[in-house]
């Protein structure tokens, strides 16, 4: 539990000195998200590397198969706002709303497994943890570009 914490720590310590100077990468991000959810859950030595397994593959495929796409999307409406039409807004909301719910089939059957392996209760947490992990990640954002637009 203490190295847990002394992890938190140290990736907390880092991210903010690397933060002040650029963008938060991807990997930092990620080593951050597992060991708040980590700590959060109260996984043990054993249980983490299965626990990180499956969540991992699961993020992958969701950020892979949907996020990526999404993002194409929103980029490509960006471009033609003003001038896309009706039809095509329609085909472009139907599309996101089919990326969401397959994100949401993927984080299900990611449940599905880690259900068999672990309790409902760290699940639970675990989805708690997600959520206070990414509300502080917005919290911070926003704090920091207040911070920028106020100098």
């Amino acid at each position: 539990m203490m190295n847990r914490i002394l992890t938190v720590l140290f990736v907390l310590m880092t991210t903010i000195g690397y933060g002040q100077k650029s963008k938060m990468s991807f990997e930092r991000l990620k080593a951050l998200k597992m060991s708040y959810i980590t700590e959060k859950i109260g996984l043990t030595e054993e249980e983490e590397s299965v626990f990180w397994e499956i969540y991992d593959q699961y993020e992958e495929r969701i950020f892979d198969d949907c996020r990526i796409n999404i993002k194409n999307l929103r980029k490509t409406y960006m471009k033609s706002k003003d001038s896309i039409s009706n039809e095509k807004a329609f085909e472009m909301i139907k599309k996101i709303n089919a990326l969401e719910h397959r994100a949401l089939e993927l984080k299900e059957e990611r449940d599905k497994l880690l259900l068999d392996k672990f309790s409902a209760i760290k699940i639970l947490k675990m989805h708690h943890a997600e959520y206070h992990f990414n509300r502080e990640m917005v919290y911070k954002m926003k704090k920091k570009q207040n911070d920028s637009t106020s100098n």
